[in-house]
C-alpha cells in the first residue's frame, strides 16, 4: 500500500510537466517490487491503485468515450499490470525454492557433521535430496567392494520393496540416467506388474563417483508426476551425490584403518615377543628425562607383572624407579629418537629384581618410540654352556691324547726288548707282559668311548639276564683291585646273598668299576672304600662311598656330565677322560634306573648311589655253556681269514695257526671267494668292509655254494648299527663278533 502511494505521490508531482499523458509509469517498478517481494495479491492491489490513480488523472468524459487514447491505455496498463505480477509471482516462487533449497542443503552440512555412523549420514542425504525433489521415494544403493554386487544402503517411501534398488544399477555404468515417463519405459514393466511404481511416474539416478573414478554406487529418486528434472534439480542431485561419495569413501578408509589396527593389535597380542610404545617425557629446556607408556602387549605386560591398563599412560620412572639405572640403554633410547634411526643392543638388566639379557631394537615410531625386547637369557646360558663344552672338548682331546700316548713308550720299548737277540727268556717275557697290559690298557680306553658313542646314538644293546648281585660286585671290584690296592685303601663291601637284579651283568660290573676306579684315584692313601647292597621295594640300590677329596655343591650337577671333570679332581690325580661318570650314567639310565651323586662338600668324600628295577632274591640259576661252532671241541678246522687289515688279519691267524688250526688268510671280497673255491674252508671269518666284495656279498655265494661252510662268522665294527646287524643276519651270518676280536672269545667259539 505505502509503494502504491508513493507511486500515486510521484505521477502527481508530475503532473504539471506530464499533462495526463503518462499517468501508470511509476506504478509499473511498483508491482514488480511488491509482487517479488509480497506476493501475487499486493502486486494486484499497488496495480488496481495505480488504475484508479490513472482514472482520477484522466478528464472525466474522456474515459466513457469509446476507443478513446484514455480508455485504451488504461486498459494497456491494466493488461501490463496482469503480466507483470504473474511474472514477479513466477520469480518470486523460483527465488523462494531456491532459498528453500539452499537452506536444505546448509541445514544438511551441519547435521552430517555431527552424524558418526554412514548408514545415518546417508539417509539424511537421501531424505533431504528427496524432499528438495518434492518426490514420492527414493533409494541410495552401493557398489559392494568387490564390485559385484549392490547394497542398499537408505530408502525413503520405499519400505521392504528392495526389488527397487535394482533400478540403481541403470546408473552404476557412470552416467545419469532420466525416465521422464516411467508408465512407457520397458524397464520398469515388472516393477509395474508388482505394484512398485503406483505412486511414481518419473525417475533420475545418478552415479556416486570416488576421487579416483571409482563407481561407489548411484542415488535415485522417484517423482510423483511424469516431467523432466530441471537444471536446478540436477545440480542438487550431483551435490547430495558428492556429498554421499564422500562419506562412502571416508567411512571404507576409516574401516581400513580400523582393520588394520585390529589386525596390529592383533599380531601384537599374540606375539610371544615383548612389544611396547613409548612416548618422551621432556624437561622445560626440551631434554628427555622420562618416557610414558602409549600402548603395552601382553607378553610385556607379564614381563612387567603389571596388567596393561594398569601401565599404559604411566610414566616408567613410575613404575620402575631403577629403570634408568643403565644408563646406557637411556641414551641409545634418546639417539633413536634424535636420529630417528632404529637402534638396537643387548644388555643384561637388573631393574627392580627382573634380572634377564635382553635383545632390545628401539624404532622412532611418529615422535614415540616402539620397543621390542626379547629375552634372550636362555640364549647367553646357551652360549656360556657352548663356550665350556668347548674348553671341555678340547681339555679332552689333549687328555685323550696323553692317555693314548702313554701306553706307546712302554709297548714300543718292551717290542725292542722282544726282538733284541740278547735278550733273555725272562726279559722277553716281561716284555710281552708289558705289551699285552698296556694293550688292555688302551682297549679298555677305547671301549669306554665306542660304549659312550653308543650310548648317544641309541645303538648301545644290553644282554639282560638274572644277574647275582654278588658275581657282579665282585667282577667290579677285581677289575679296579689293583688301584685300590696301590693306594693301600680300605675296602668294605657289604652285599647280601642270594639278591639278584634282571639286567646285563658285564655293563652293571662295569658301572660298579668305574665308581670303584673313581673312589680309588680321589681318595688320599689309606682312605676308606666302602660298597654296599640291599634291596628298596622292587628297585636294587647299591652306593659306591669313599672318604675322598669330596664334590662342591656347585660341581655336583656337573659330574655326570660328557667330558667332565672339576678342578679339584684334576687336580688331585691324573689321568682320565671325565667319560667314566657318563658312560655309568648311560648304561643305567638303558636299564630304567637312576644314579645320583652327594657329597658334604670339598674333604668330605662322596657317595654315588645306583638304583635298578627288578630286583628279587630268587636263586640265581646256572649259566648255559656257549655252544661251539658245529657242535666240535678242540678240533683241528680249515678257517677262511679275510679282512682287509692285514696286521689284525695276520696276528689273529697266527693266534689261530698256534691253536692248530688251518688258516687261510683274504684280504678283499674277490681273493675271499677265490680262497673259498679253492680251500673248502670249515669256517669263513668275514670283515663287511672289504673292498670290491663286501663280506654281505662274499657270504651269500658262500652260501649259495651247496658245498659251502656250514657256519659264518662276521666281524662288526663297534660304531655298526642295528640296521648293520640286521642285514647280515639276513646274509646268513651265524655269529657277531665285534672288532678288535678278542682272541680267547674266538677261540671258544671254534671249540
Amino acid at each position: 500500500m505505502l509503494v502504491g502511494l508513493i507511486a500515486a505521490t510521484l505521477h502527481w508531482l508530475m503532473l504539471p510537466l506530464t499533462q495526463s499523458r503518462v499517468t501508470f509509469i511509476f506504478f509499473l517498478p511498483a508491482i514488480v517490487l511488491v509482487t517479488t517481494i509480497a506476493g501475487r495479491w499486493p502486486g494486484a492491489v499497488v496495480a488496481i491503485m495505480g488504475l484508479v490513480n490513472s482514472a482520477l488523472m484522466k478528464s472525466p468524459g474522456t474515459l466513457l468515450i469509446a476507443n478513446s487514447a484514455e480508455q485504451v491505455a488504461l486498459i494497456s496498463s491494466a493488461v501490463v499490470s496482469l503480466m507483470v505480477i504473474i511474472a514477479g509471482d513466477y520469480y518470486r516462487s523460483l527465488s523462494r525454492r531456491e532459498l528453500s533449497d539452499l537452506h536444505e542443503l546448509h541445514e544438511l552440512s551441519a547435521t552430517l557433521a555431527s552424524v558418526p555412523a554412514l548408514p545415518e549420514q546417508l539417509q539424511l542425504i537421501l531424505n533431504t535430496f528427496v524432499r528438495i525433489h518434492r518426490g514420492s521415494m527414493g533409494l541410495i544403493a552401493t557398489c559392494g567392494r568387490d564390485g559385484a554386487t549392490l547394497d542398499l544402503a537408505a530408502s525413503t517411501g520405499i519400505g521392504t520393496r528392495e526389488s527397487l534398488r535394482e533400478l540403481c544399477k541403470l546408473s552404476v555404468s557412470g552416467s545419469r540416467v532420466i525416465v521422464e515417463d516411467t508408465s512407457r519405459d520397458p524397464r520398469f514393466e515388472s516393477l509395474r506388474r508388482l505394484g512398485l511404481l503406483d505412486e511414481s511416474r518419473a525417475m533420475h539416478s545418478t552415479p556416486l563417483v570416488g576421487r579416483d573414478g571409482t563407481i561407489l554406487g548411484a542415488l535415485t529418486v522417484f517423482l510423483s508426476r511424469s516431467r523432466k528434472p530441471s537444471d536446478r534439480e540436477l545440480r542438487i542431485a550431483d551435490i547430495c551425490a558428492r556429498k554421499a561419495s564422500v562419506f562412502i569413501e571416508r567411512a571404507r578408509a576409516e574401516e581400513l584403518v580400523s582393520q588394520r589396527d585390529r589386525r596390529f593389535q592383533t599380531v601384537l597380542e599374540a606375539a610371544g615377543v615383548p612389544f611396547i610404545v613409548v612416548s618422551p617425557i621432556r624437561a622445560p629446556e626440551g631434554a628427555i628425562t622420562d618416557f610414558r607408556f602409549t600402548y603395552v602387549n601382553t607378553a610385556a605386560a607379564s614381563v612387567m607383572r603389571l596388567r596393561a591398563a594398569d601401565i599404559i599412560g604411566r610414566p616408567v620412572l613410575e613404575l620402575m624407579p631403577r629403570a634408568w639405572d643403565d644408563r646406557a640403554r637411556f641414551q641409545m633410547y634418546i639417539e633413536a629418537l634424535e636420529h630417528n634411526e632404529v637402534r638396537e643392543m643387548e644388555r643384561h638388566t637388573e631393574a627392580d629384581g627382573n634380572t634377564a639379557w635382553y635383545h632390545i631394537v628401539a624404532s622412532p615410531l611418529e615422535g614415540d618410540l616402539a620397543i621390542w625386547f626379547a629375552d634372550i637369557t636362555r640364549r647367553k646360558q646357551q652360549e656360556r654352556e657352548l663356550v665350556e663344552a668347548d674348553r671341555r672338548k678340547d681339555e679332552f682331546l689333549a687328555t685323550l691324547a696323553h692317555e693314548l700316548r702313554n701306553p706307546l713308550a712302554p709297548i714300543r720299548q718292551a717290542a725292542s726288548i722282544a726282538r733284541n737277540e740278547q735278550a733273555t727268556e725272562s726279559q722277553r717275557r716281561w716284555s710281552h707282559n708289558v705289551i699285552e697290559r698296556q694293550v688292555q690298557h688302551m682297549s679298555l680306553l677305547l671301549d669306554d668311548l665306542l660304549d659312550v658313542s653308543r650310548i648317544t646314538h641309541g645303538t648301545l644293546q644290553l644282554r639282560k639276564q638274572q644277574t647275582d648281585v654278588q658275581s657282579m660286585v665282585s667282577a667290579a671290584v677285581e677289575t679296579a683291585r689293583p688301584l685300590i690296592d696301590e693306594r693301600h685303601h680300605q675296602l668294605l663291601v657289604d652285599v647280601p646273598q642270594n639278591l639278584q637284579v634282571i639286567g646285563d651283568p658285564l655293563r652293571l660290573a662295569q658301572v660298579l668299576s668305574n665308581l670303584l676306579t673313581n673312589a680309588a684315584k680321589y681318595t688320599n692313601p689309606r682312605g676308606t672304600i666302602r660298597v654296599s647292597g640291599a634291596r628298596a621295594g622292587g628297585d636294587l640300590v647299591v652306593s659306591v662311598e669313599d672318604s675322598g677329596i669330596g664334590i662342591s655343591a656347585e660341581d655336583l650337577p656337573r659330574v655326570f656330565g660328557m667330558f667332565s671333570q672339576v678342578r679339584t679332581a684334576q687336580d688331585h690325580a691324573a689321568g682320565g677322560l671325565g667319560i667314566g661318570l657318563a658312560l655309568a650314567r648311560g648304561i643305567v639310565e638303558l636299564h630304567g634306573g637312576r644314579i645320583e651323586a652327594t657329597s658334604a662338600g670339598p674333604g668330605n668324600g662322596s657317595r654315588f648311589t645306583v638304583r635298578l628295577p627288578g630286583a628279587s632274591e630268587v636263586s640265581m640259576a646256572e649259566p648255559e655253556p656257549r655252544p661251539a661252532i658245529n657242535g666240535h671241541s678242540g678240533v683241528s678246522k680249515r678257517i677262511l681269514l679275510a679282512d682287509d687289515n692285514r696286521d689284525a688279519a695276520e696276528s689273529l691267524a697266527i693266534i689261530l695257526r698256534l691253536e692248530g688250526h688251518e688258516v687261510e688268510l683274504a684280504h678283499d671280497g674277490d681273493s675271499a671267494l677265490r680262497a673259498f673255491a679253492e680251500k673248502r674252508p670249515d669256517v669263513a671269518l668275514l670283515d663287511i668292509g672289504m673292498p670290491k666284495a663286501n663280506g654281505y656279498e662274499v657270504a651269500r655265494q658262500i652260501r649259495a655254494d651247496p658245498g659251502g661252510a656250514e657256519v659264518l662268522l662276521i666281524a662288526i665294527t663297534g660304531w655298526a648299527q642295528d640296521a648293520d646287524k640286521a642285514q647280515s643276519r639276513a646274509a646268513g651270518f651265524d655269529h657277531h663278533l665285534t672288532k678288535p676280536i678278542e682272541p680267547d672269545t674266538l677261540i671258544e667259539l671254534l671249540g
